[in-house]
């Protein structure tokens, strides 16, 4: 069972000061790897029994972890993380429950939600301590000038930055799935049934593919935007044969020094994979200029 699924089910049986104990830990951990005690009674504001009534309760549920060297500390795992997100996207009235998953990958879990008024949304929780913080640190942008950042923060920044990436390609026109709203390294956003490009194995018409793909390219590029990390892998290719470019939180802008390189490598993925898997023949020079416009 994910950390997902794992926060659901726990949700219901907290009471609120066993909440108010994890958003303590959640904010002790933006300065501390590891929570003093002293940290948690402080933030949480309750009494010293209360406090250590409701870290039992946490700890038994494996909701938190407990270490006591080189001091008493504490700090949340993903399934309490999910479970603050889920809880706050349940009051603010955006999600009824979570549905069944619809993909696990190295830095992000993707599963269907259902509203209050029984829509089908898309929920992403990002998880980037999944992967070697340094690498992560080495691509993305907003975490280089940042010494200390837990997988707290780099996911939550994650998460800002691909809703920021979504509302500005929802407007340029760019076919992306429409964002909801974001909560830590949350985001809910339109669920779109489609396939992934990797896994299609054959297209009736593979140039008007490749074309409506460098089109929505080319708008985000007009709107400033790079997505940088693309590849056969995040294009869903829906019931209606419409593609949908998806997973943003890499997005650079058009003005970053190495934005031609980046664009260049975008669109080569592209083009290579479509000639490689489907015999187009559009060289990267050809497409760079369809985007370039």
């Amino acid at each position: 069972m994910s950390s997902a699924e794992k926060a659901a089910q726990a949700l219901p049986n907290l009471e609120n000061y066993d909440l108010r104990v994890l958003q303590a830990i959640e904010l002790g951990m933006i300065q501390h790897q590891i929570v003093p005690h002293d940290e948690v009674l402080r933030l949480s504001g309750l009494n010293i029994n209360e406090i250590d009534h409701r870290l039992d309760t946490l700890y038994k549920n494996e909701l938190i972890y407990r270490e006591r060297d080189p001091y008493l500390g504490y700090l949340m795992n993903y399934t309490a993380y999910d479970l603050l997100a889920l809880n706050a996207l349940v009051k603010a009235e955006v999600l009824e429950y979570l549905g069944p998953s619809i993909g696990i990958g190295k830095e992000a879990d993707v599963f269907e939600g259902i509203t209050p008024d029984q829509k089908t949304v898309a929920v992403k929780f990002h998880r980037l301590g999944r992967t070697s913080f340094r690498d992560i640190k080495r691509k993305r942008e907003y975490l280089s000038d940042r010494r200390h950042t837990s997988w707290l923060y780099q996911s939550r920044l994650a998460a800002e930055t691909e809703y920021e990436a979504l509302q500005m390609m929802n407007a340029a026109g760019v076919r992306v799935p429409k964002p909801i709203t974001q909560n830590r390294h949350t985001i809910v956003m339109q669920y779109i049934k489609g396939t992934q490009l990797s896994d299609i194995i054959s297209l009736d018409e593979p140039m008007l593919f490749l074309n409506e793909i460098l089109e929505n390219m080319r708008k985000a590029y007009k709107a400033g935007v790079i997505h940088s990390d693309l590849s056969e892998y995040n294009i869903l290719i829906d019931e209606d044969s419409d593609e949908w470019i998806i997973d943003w939180p890499q997005y650079i802008r058009a003005n970053h020094p190495n934005a031609d390189e980046i664009l260049v490598r975008d669109i080569g993925n592209i083009a290579y994979y479509f000639e490689r898997k489907f015999g187009t023949s559009m060289s990267t020079e050809e497409a760079v200029k369809i985007v370039k416009g």
